[in-house]
């Protein structure tokens, strides 16, 4: 599943922004990339998801 945030925080702290983050069946994190104009089967969210807070 891809999904459109504002803000992504990844595990370091680092912040992306305006992004399409990629998750399997589970919902578990894949991978991410730049949001650079409409892009198929993507569902916009919109705020910030933070990686950084979740338990691996």
């Amino acid at each position: 599943m891809k999904r459109g945030y504002h803000h992504l925080i990844l595990p370091d702290g680092h912040r992306e922004d305006m992004v399409v983050v990629v998750t399997n069946e589970e919902g578990q994190y894949v991978s991410h990339h730049p949001l650079r104009g409409e892009e198929p089967f993507v569902e916009w969210v919109g705020g910030t998801l933070n990686l950084s807070c979740q338990k691996g």
